[in-house]
């Protein structure tokens, strides 16, 4: 009586699944993120005045599609995207990097988060993905969450965040 090939790619596969579904604790990809990220010369205050001092020139939902059916797509909340003036002297990947030590140091409770009201960079016991990138020459700033529900929650933060930091933009006679 033997075991059956059957079984073991069964049990192969079944080990497969699970381990694709396991996903890694917000603190630990946050712990992983501050040692990766975080720059001794950008210090959490730094960083902190960065962010406080953020010009944003727009906010943008960001969607997808779920196929519902074969004759009904729905859209749903997949992050946010925020337009900033780039600080002086602040590339892309560094800003990226800002970002990514700031949300980190805060959700390791490093950073108080009442510092950045409606700060949309972090979320509690949420590990968030955020990208920058350069576009016409400002900062196109992605964030987005695991969940729609956690997606909702950025882009109220986002929005509110826009609100307070959006660049009066004078215009010419």
């Amino acid at each position: 009586m033997g075991i059956h090939p059957q079984t073991i790619s069964t049990a192969f596969g079944l080990a497969f699944v699970l381990a694709c579904q396991t996903s890694v604790p917000p603190a630990t990809a946050a712990a992983s993120a501050e040692h990766d990220q975080c720059d001794s010369r950008v210090t959490a205050p730094a960083a902190t005045q960065l962010l406080q001092a953020n010009a944003v020139l727009r906010i943008q939902p960001l969607y997808h599609n779920i196929i519902v059916n074969p004759s009904n797509v729905e859209q749903r909340p997949s992050g946010v995207k925020l337009v900033l003036r780039p600080p002086t002297g602040v590339t892309a990947e560094e800003m990226t990097r800002i970002l990514q030590c700031h949300s980190a140091r805060v959700l390791l409770g490093k950073v108080n988060p009442a510092d950045i009201p409606d700060d949309p960079y972090w979320l509690a016991d949420r590990w968030l993905d955020i990208q920058v990138t350069s576009e016409n020459g400002n900062f196109a700033v992605t964030v987005s969450a695991d969940s729609v529900h956690d997606n909702i929650e950025v882009l109220g933060r986002a929005t509110r965040y826009a609100h307070e930091h959006m660049l009066a933009i004078e215009s010419i006679p």
